[in-house]
């Protein structure tokens, strides 16, 4: 069955997809090309052929479930006690065009990722990855460990490697020995945060970004470096899983598996050799897309035995700083501590490391822990400085990354982007950012990933807005157009208008002393 004859004939084929997993399956893999980004673009936009997209949703959901419970299996199977893979709490909305991201639970996420990938394709005989065929990302156990409010000081997450003296983990200590050592953690989580910006920045941009958020210079080469290490892993896992030869490309995507371009995103530049190395191949645009999930799925795990043999050593650490508090070793019980915070620096580091592989992730424990206990959870949490402007920095990043993935249109730009607006805006006001611009920004990001993302245009009595195309998108471009008049009428206007809500936020967050940035100060503000 072709793409043309399913939106010819919807109803019929919707019909024939309830509750059969064969026919969904083979409508997925032969209209589609087993490519969820063909089936939305296919089928989001007309009530009718929306149907269709419902039951991939549901053959989806199932599909999901059944690998989810055989990667359950697998990882019990090979270890003697329970609780290696407890759970996996998906986030997401419901709407048609949402993703799943599954956060897996328990004590060996970090082999359950791989097992889960490898189930998925030769199992379930995809013979591609999950976030391709269904849009679905699945990670290991990162910086979610709950809230606390030990220590009377109020609601925060909590954070690994809870101890005596330190009842909500992370690297808390605040004794000058150890200065140096909660400094770097600062520095790393930053530096992450900015490598992500990169990313998905042309050089100019990155460059008037450090500028507009006054960003030290050892901070910048920090994430340059660590940026140009992440590029070329995968452009060269790409070409290793290719088979193809780098003398083979042009010279244009050859030079481009070591550098990225200076005129377009990094990001870009990784797409265009992955086209190379997939050019005059049938579905190119799948394949192209499969070789870069691929590899940065394989990195990805590759990159979770390293966190898991940290997590092992922080263990250790622990259990002999907890001999030390009580005096059952010789050990001094400042030392103890020092051992145990350069044990959760190094982990918190490789988590992010690992992270920038993963698809759709947030890299650093303010960014994480604001989005999932502040905002979708709902909890107060309070957060450092730090926390803060990594949460502003992964945001701006990840809303510029939707807006040039999808910059067809103003609508489409806004609509992809907009949780992310809403997150940036949010962080910025939490750090105490009131400008006007911030403010139309939260408005504008509440409005579309709080309202209309959750509207169901195709329920009677809903009115779906004026013109062709899908609802959710047109809505947004009204909504960027209320707000913002004549100011943003393009794609390119709305990114202009996030980095610059970034720049400015951040440049307030560089301009507190180094001591300031650790301290547990802010805190959310009530929605407004």
């Amino acid at each position: 069955m072709t793409a043309e004859q399913v939106t010819a004939f919807p109803l019929r084929a919707a019909q024939q997809m309830k509750n059969n997993d064969a026919v969904c399956r083979n409508i997925h893999t032969s209209a589609f090309a087993s490519s969820w980004v063909r089936a939305k673009h296919a089928l989001i936009g007309n009530p009718e052929t929306e149907k269709v997209m419902e039951q991939l949703l549901v053959f989806r959901q199932r599909s999901h479930d059944r690998v989810f419970a055989k990667t359950m299996l697998e990882i019990e199977s090979k270890q003697a006690e329970e609780g290696g893979l407890t759970s996996a709490s998906a986030a997401g909305s419901q709407s048609l065009s949402s993703d799943i991201d599954a956060n897996l639970k328990g004590t060996s996420t970090e082999d359950a990722v791989a097992v889960f990938n490898e189930i998925f394709s030769k199992d379930e005989e995809w013979g591609m990855e999950s976030g391709v065929v269904f849009d679905i990302n699945v990670y290991a156990l990162d910086f979610m460990h709950g809230t606390t409010d030990a220590g009377g000081q109020g609601l925060q997450a909590v954070g690994e490697g809870a101890r005596a003296g330190a009842a909500a983990g992370g690297v808390a200590s605040r004794t000058d020995a150890d200065a140096d050592v909660v400094g770097a953690d600062l520095m790393e989580q930053r530096s992450w945060a900015l490598a992500k910006v990169r990313h998905y920045t042309t050089l100019s941009g990155w460059q008037a970004h450090l500028e507009a958020s006054a960003t030290p210079l050892a901070l910048y080469n920090m994430a340059k470096d660590r940026h140009l290490a992440y590029y070329r892993e995968v452009t060269r896992k790409m070409v290793g899983l290719s088979k193809v030869p780098v003398e083979s490309l042009h010279p244009e995507a050859r030079a481009l598996v070591d550098v990225p371009s200076e005129d377009v995103t990094p990001q870009e530049s990784l797409e265009h050799v992955a086209a190379a190395l997939v050019a005059g191949k049938k579905d190119a645009d799948v394949r192209k897309e499969q070789l870069v999930l691929s590899s940065a799925n394989r990195i990805y795990e590759e990159k979770l035995t390293e966190v898991a043999q940290i997590r092992k050593e922080l263990e250790g650490a622990l259990e002999h700083h907890e001999l030390a508090s009580k005096g059952l070793v010789g050990t001094a019980v400042a030392d103890a501590e020092r051992n145990v915070e350069i044990h959760l620096t190094l982990l918190r580091d490789k988590i992010s490391e690992g992270n920038l592989f993963a698809n759709e992730a947030y890299l650093t424990d303010g960014a994480v822990n604001h989005a999932v206990q502040g905002l979708q959870i709902g909890k107060q949490i309070r957060q450092t400085a730090a926390q803060g402007g990594d949460a502003i920095t992964e945001n701006m990043a990840d809303a510029l990354k939707e807006i040039h993935r999808h910059g067809k249109t103003l609508g489409e730009a806004a609509f992809k982007s907009g949780k992310y607006l809403f997150r940036l805006a949010d962080a910025a006001k939490n750090a105490g950012v009131r400008d006007g611009l911030v403010i139309k920004t939260y408005a504008l990001g509440d409005m579309i990933s709080n309202r209309i993302k959750k509207t169901d245009y195709s329920k009677p009595g809903v009115k779906r807005p004026e013109g062709k195309g899908d609802p959710h998108e047109l809505a947004s471009a009204a909504a960027v157009r209320a707000k913002f008049g004549s100011d943003v009428t393009s794609p390119e206007q709305l990114a202009e208008m996030v980095q610059k809500v970034g720049g400015l936020a951040m440049s307030q967050i560089s301009a507190l002393e180094p001591d300031e940035l650790g301290r547990p100060v802010l805190k959310p503000v009530k929605r407004d």
